[in-house]
């Protein structure tokens, strides 16, 4: 779009405190320059002539925060892979592990991507100059040829340095700026600004306009700006997200998702079957930048802090969120909303003593529903307590926190999840103010039968057992001690150290933890008993003592289940 607008008036968009608005509020601010916005206290002012090329602004943003998460991104880095290989010594090939990484690549990357659809459609803007498809059946040849020949290193370099070529050609194809950029945006379209809304512009499938630049404009932009040139006196309705005044109800809510309906096909939400909620073009363009405001994963998750107090409050609560998301795909580390949300507020809490979680409004966003929650006071203080508590490991000077060593656990196709991070399990369920027994029973169960899918050690287990103790402490009157409870997992370490048959040991963790989930403390008891009988060793006392308080009795045997499995970690054990 060329110019159209060139003036330093300004646009006002003024927060009322709710959530969506506020989403498009910063998601504006993320979109557009420095220079071309204001804040004072809830209310941001944006030149009218940051409307000039604002499609183009508008994608950048996306690109700039998650354009490293797309297959187009992972094709091109795959360049240095390629340089390194190009007119390799054969005598320093290792067909094995060079086959296996390009074949992965190749699969999951290159053809995966030629065959998708966001292909054809972007690369009849501007066609490749040469086949994609003959290109790509040739490269599939000589990766049949490669996967013949991994033990004879001359032949297998003889076809790899003919492949490489043809893979540069795709790479050289995907690395033209404009190609970059078209690719990219179509992804992330799909995968991150399609969460906030869709059914129109370049999200209507049916849409025909096949830049999704122009796309954009012309359904978000162009509207502003004719909405700022006309005369708007005599208009009779008004927008009902701002009061300006409107000359037609023509933008409805119904693209937004897990907010809005349609207005066409379901009248009967609105009063007497009339739907009189709609919106003027400005709150339009705002509302689509809610995928802005938004701080999403690639797998249709995420977060927005409402710290609502003003707008310069809510931007820096929610810039340090996706700052450690970004941190995260640099570092190729898993990508987490809620993990880069804990690690905001750490450093918040490094800066400020004084600072606090409590009653903040976090809106969380999976799979297309919206949940609120207001961060209690007690616990703020349990995930501050948490963050702060640091470990020490007896094989060096290295630290971690309860939170932080929680970082890299995880339970793969668990729950309908294809992933579920221990760490975002954990977050979610202390926002709803719920305690982590059925969690660490999870974990516990599945570590005890030694299932594939869990990627947790027995050391995080007892580090979500101990964040459990914090929360119970913050939540009630439990007077139970952090000695206390290492002391009942040394004990159950020293009984499972009895048994020279470790299955035996893992039969008896697991009834034990039938035991304590179904609550029947006496059936414990019964079980402990017989278990030290059998090797003539004394009980430990505080389970006695403490078996008229169910849930120290609960902290405590499952600190003892986690003694009795064999630690699968040594070199992170604790001082």
């Amino acid at each position: 779009m060329q110019k159209v607008i060139d003036t330093d008036q300004e646009i006002c968009f003024k927060s009322q405190g709710g959530w969506l608005e506020n989403a498009g509020i910063i998601g504006l601010v993320r979109i557009l320059d420095a220079e071309d916005v204001s804040i004072e206290n809830n209310s941001l002012y944006v030149k009218k002539k940051a409307l000039n090329y604002f499609a183009e602004k508008y994608f950048e943003f996306f690109l700039k925060i998650y354009g490293g998460q797309t297959r187009v991104a992972k094709i091109i880095d795959f360049k240095v892979k390629i340089e390194e290989w190009q007119n390799i010594d054969e005598n320093k090939v290792v067909p094995e592990i060079i086959y296996n990484q390009l074949d992965n690549w190749y699969k999951n990357c290159l053809k995966y991507y030629i065959a998708s659809g966001s292909f054809k459609k972007i690369s009849s803007l501007f066609p490749p100059d040469f086949d994609s498809t003959l290109a790509l059946k040739d490269c599939s040849k000589d990766l049949q040829k490669m996967k013949k020949l991994k033990k004879n290193n001359q032949g297998f370099n003889e076809v790899l340095q003919q492949l490489i070529p043809k893979l540069q050609q795709f790479i050289d194809y995907f690395s033209i700026p404009k190609a970059k950029k078209y690719f990219m945006a179509k992804t992330l379209s799909y995968i991150v600004i399609n969460n906030a809304w869709g059914g129109i512009s370049f999200l209507n499938p049916q849409t025909k306009t096949p830049d999704l630049y122009q796309d954009y404009e012309d359904a978000f932009v162009k509207p502003v700006v004719e909405y700022l040139k006309a005369d708007h006196q005599k208009d009779v309705y008004r927008c009902a997200t701002c009061g300006r005044p409107i000359k037609k109800q023509k933008y409805s809510y119904s693209f937004l998702n897990g907010v809005g309906y349609d207005t066409n096909r379901k009248t009967s939400n609105a009063w007497l079957f009339n739907n009189d909620q709609f919106m003027c073009p400005l709150c339009h363009l705002m509302y689509s930048a809610v995928s802005a405001g938004f701080n999403y994963d690639n797998r249709h998750q995420g977060i927005f802090i409402n710290q609502n107090q003003d707008i310069e409050l809510l931007k820096n609560a929610n810039n340090k969120i996706i700052l450690e998301m970004k941190r995260a795909v640099e570092k190729e580390q898993i990508i987490s909303p809620w993990r880069a949300f804990a690690l905001s507020f750490q450093e918040m809490f490094a800066k400020s003593s004084s600072y606090t979680l409590a009653d903040i409004q976090v809106v969380s966003y999976q799979n297309g529903q919206y949940r609120f929650n207001l961060v209690p006071k007690k616990i703020a203080s349990v995930l501050k307590k948490a963050s702060e508590k640091e470990l020490l490991f007896s094989n060096g000077p290295k630290t971690a926190t309860l939170l932080s060593v929680l970082n890299s656990a995880y339970i793969k196709n668990f729950q309908g999840q294809s992933s579920l991070q221990i760490y975002d399990a954990m977050l979610k369920l202390l926002l709803v103010s719920a305690n982590l027994n059925s969690l660490i029973s999870d974990v516990l169960q599945l570590k005890i039968v030694r299932h594939q899918d869990l990627h947790v050690t027995v050391e995080q287990i007892y580090n979500l057992i101990q964040i459990n103790l914090i929360y119970f402490k913050e939540m009630s009157n439990l007077v139970l001690t952090d000695e206390e409870l290492r002391k009942m997992r040394g004990s159950g370490k020293n009984l499972g150290d009895g048994y020279a048959n470790t299955n035996k040991r893992q039969t008896l963790a697991y009834r034990l933890l039938q035991a304590l989930k179904i609550q029947n403390n006496d059936q414990f008891m019964n079980i402990l008993l017989d278990a030290y009988l059998y090797q003539k060793k004394l009980v430990p006392k505080n389970f006695i003592q403490k078996l008229n308080s169910p849930e120290e009795f609960n902290q405590l045997g499952y600190a003892f289940v986690a003694g009795l499995i064999p630690n699968d970690n040594k070199n992170e054990e604790e001082k």
